[in-house]
């Protein structure tokens, strides 16, 4: 059997509101791509990042599309744009609610203009994971990481995601004390 081109990885979270509703809309959208050389790795255990990781490591694709279950494909040519567009390591598209993603070099203070995750496509070749000690700033940390060790995204400056942006989305349901217990973190961790 031929290793799929694109592993979708779906972290899913169970005990969101509507989680079901999303992952049905989801999957509609990845059913309905032009491209379809892919593999769905859809994982259900672990926190936001541990889940994350779990989602990579199961995928067989030689690209990972993160996807997380509330989010989706905007149209139906959207993954095949995404792999069009692919070359290097990683590569950021745009979303509804960031259509022209850029990189910042204090990205890991939290100044994030890339996007969240579902707006990340990563080679998979020995692919780095995401810190488990993090979930509100775990993507400027990964993505500073991605950076530094094989420089800026392929950057896909159109909108191909759409973020699904509610009261349950899990960046909305950290309290303030988790998002400075973080910030703090990524501190010490990138102080030079």
């Amino acid at each position: 059997m031929n290793k799929p081109c694109v592993s979708i990885a779906i972290p899913y979270y169970a005990k969101m509101k509507n989680a079901q509703v999303f992952m049905d809309r989801l999957l509609a959208s990845i059913r309905s791509q032009t491209f379809q050389d892919y593999e769905i790795v859809i994982t259900d255990k672990g926190g936001m990042a541990e889940n994350t990781n779990n989602a990579i490591k199961a995928s067989n694709g030689e690209l990972i599309k993160i996807m997380y279950q509330d989010d989706y494909f905007i149209d139906k040519y959207a993954l095949k744009r995404i792999v069009d567009a692919f070359k290097g390591q990683w590569l950021i598209c745009g979303a509804n609610n960031n259509p022209h993603p850029y990189w910042t070099d204090d990205i890991h203070t939290g100044n994030n203009k890339l996007g969240s995750p579902s707006a990340l496509t990563i080679r998979n070749d020995k692919p780095l994971l995401f810190d488990e000690n993090l979930g509100w700033l775990l993507d400027c940390d990964y993505y500073r990481r991605m950076y530094d060790k094989y420089g800026e995204p392929t950057i896909l400056d159109e909108v191909n995601i759409k973020i699904g942006i509610h009261k349950g989305q899990a960046t909305n349901t950290m309290g303030e004390e988790v998002k400075l217990k973080e910030h703090k973190y990524m501190k010490n961790k990138w102080q030079h």
